[in-house]
């Protein structure tokens, strides 16, 4: 594959190599993304938080038909290793963090994954651009991607952390969905005296409801059904003895 000729090797004997590439396109943040792409061809799976923009031309519409319309330009350039983000994590959270940007490569995604540890968790946090096919419906691809994560993070070790995949914060706004579902439901069960099921869930989502709804004074909750299609169902508290 043949370089971008606007890509620059600037070699310093007392400094690593610098890389910067430019690159054109009608709005900045497309100009961002390719200058990227150009970047990550020379070095593969890079971070965009280790790479600086630099604006060069904001572009501009042009005039009568477009006329006269001038590129957006912009420098990505690779920061020096000592400024770069996620420097020297624990094994677990660098794991963590190289599987889960490595997917994100793969599946064609400008995203930024960061990456910590807990002493009972290890979480990866992604950013980026238009993150809905990695979180998929109702949650099921950043699901699938976590369970995943979850085995190879933790691999043979007798004690097993949890794992925490979430992209642009959407596991908290999930949560807050749910609790509010829950907090619905509950009040129609209390109000009709019935049972209700509510639709198949993750058994992480599941977790939301049964939580949210563990003390509430007039219903209980219980899962049934069989995977993928195990809904919690919520019912009226039966009276003790």
């Amino acid at each position: 594959m043949e370089e971008p000729d606007d890509l620059q090797f600037d070699d310093d004997e007392d400094d690593e190599t610098d890389f910067a590439t430019i690159a054109g396109a009608a709005t900045i943040e497309d100009a961002k993304r390719k200058a990227l792409e150009q970047l990550r061809k020379v070095v593969p799976f890079v971070n965009q938080a280790d790479v600086e923009f630099i604006v060069l031309e904001e572009g501009s519409k042009g005039g009568l038909f477009g006329r006269g319309k001038l590129e957006a330009s912009v420098e990505a350039r690779l920061r020096p290793s000592g400024e770069r983000a996620d420097v020297d994590l624990p094994p677990g959270a660098e794991t963590l963090r190289e599987f889960v940007q490595s997917v994100v490569g793969l599946m064609g995604m400008e995203a930024h994954v960061t990456a910590s540890e807990a002493p009972e968790a290890v979480r990866a946090d992604i950013s980026g651009d238009d993150l809905g096919l990695l979180i998929g419906r109702h949650g099921a691809t950043i699901d699938a991607l976590q369970y995943i994560a979850a085995i190879v993070v933790n691999g043979d070790r007798r004690e097993r952390r949890q794992v925490i995949v979430d992209a642009e914060g959407y596991r908290e706004r999930r949560a807050f969905a749910l609790s509010a579902l829950a907090d619905r439901t509950a009040q129609k069960v209390v109000r009709e005296s019935v049972s209700i099921a509510l639709k198949p869930m993750s058994a992480a989502e599941r977790k939301v409801i049964h939580v949210h709804l563990k003390d509430h004074p007039r219903v209980e909750t219980t899962s049934e059904g069989n995977e993928p299609f195990r809904a919690v169902v919520v019912s009226p508290k039966r009276s003790a003895g």
